[in-house]
């Protein structure tokens, strides 16, 4: 059994009475040191017609002498919107999703939303932990990149009812809007660019395995190479685990160092991501081969870097702010408004073409 001495009680509660225990400022308050009413408090803080200008400038000096804040949590539960959107992004240390990101941000800022940053990780449970987390927080929309095209975790944001947008996605999953790119013809156009500058030997460096992003690009490359009657190499096909610098780095200077390597040579190389043809830039810089020299190279989404390496990289560029802007501006159509149209948008991309491929004989 616990025993406290009167005396330690005594300075605990000496202590206590010391310390400054901050009070959270209601309407109440301001309405008692103003000498009003709550509903006058109430209408001078909204700024409400029916209030004079006098007061309400008395009202808000108050108020900030005061450090008052509104309860935006208990505004939200009164009129069921919490001005807050989700966003879960498969990887937020891509170029690609935070130019996006940056997109969204500005235009929830003009709209004063408030916006819940997670990633997935190209990662199933992850996924549903952050579906899970912005549901609990009464988000009043999501924009997410999903992991795959049939991931059923989209079913739990329809099962409550929350408006959503994809992107990054095709529209494989019913009743949802979608803002996208045709990452298939992407492929092609690259495959095809290479091909017409003279190369029959590609490699091309995908995604993870689930990744809806790589399956679409293999496709897109393959169906490229049988238009033009060249044979597909399986192990020409070679993914990497991350779509990142450090992955296409590895994955390269393994693929060129190890004895176990491809044995039939290639000249050209796409990646799927252009975070992966910089991971091949510092090999090249290591190893001591030549991009376009030994290995043509084209990359995929044109961020910003690509242009500063040397040679320039030539990539298949997307438009990361229309994307951004596009899918804000339906979620928050759908939320604002009673019309809840399905509304998909594709964006065709296309190639800028700068100096790391070169036309063989």
């Amino acid at each position: 059994m616990l025993t406290f001495s009167k005396r330690y009680i005594i300075i605990t509660l000496l202590d206590m009475e010391n310390q400054k225990i901050p009070i959270k400022v209601t309407i109440k308050h301001i309405a008692k040191v103003a000498g009003v009413s709550v509903s006058t408090v109430s209408r001078s803080l909204r700024n409400d017609p029916a209030a004079s200008p006098k007061t309400v400038t008395r009202i808000l000096n108050i108020a900030e002498k005061l450090n008052y804040y509104p309860d935006s949590l208990a505004k939200s539960l009164r009129q069921k919107k919490t001005n807050t959107i989700g966003i879960i992004f498969n990887d937020l240390n891509n170029p690609f999703y935070t130019e996006i990101l940056s997109e969204i941000g500005e235009i929830l800022n003009e709209k004063n939303y408030s916006m819940i940053i997670c990633y997935s990780n190209y990662d199933f449970g992850r996924e549903k932990k952050n579906i899970i987390s912005l549901l609990s927080k009464r988000v009043d929309g999501v924009i997410i990149s999903p992991i795959n095209d049939k991931s059923e975790n989209i079913d739990i944001l329809s099962k409550n009812a929350i408006e959503t947008v994809l992107i990054d996605c095709y529209p494989y999953f019913n009743e949802k809007c979608y803002v996208y790119t045709e990452h298939g013809k992407g492929a092609e156009i690259a495959t095809e660019y290479l091909i017409n500058n003279g190369h029959k030997d590609i490699l091309l460096l995908s995604g993870p395995t689930d990744s809806l992003l790589a399956k679409h690009f293999i496709r897109g490359y393959i169906h490229m190479l049988k238009k033009y009657n060249m044979k597909v190499h399986e192990d020409f096909i070679i993914r990497c685990d991350e779509l990142s610098i450090e992955s296409g780095y590895e994955t390269f200077r393994s693929l060129l160092t190890s004895g176990q390597g491809i044995k039939k040579h290639f000249t050209g190389i796409i990646t799927i991501s252009d975070l992966l043809a910089v991971g091949i830039y510092k090999v090249a810089n290591e190893l001591g081969f030549s991009i376009p020299g030994n290995y043509s190279l084209i990359g995929y989404d044109n961020i910003e870097i690509t242009s500063a390496l040397s040679p320039p990289l030539t990539t298949i560029h997307q438009p990361r702010k229309r994307i951004g802007r596009e899918s804000v501006s339906i979620l928050l159509s759908k939320i604002e408004s009673d019309k809840k149209e399905v509304k998909n948008i594709g964006f065709e991309p296309h190639i800028v073409v700068r100096g790391s491929v070169r036309k063989l004989n």
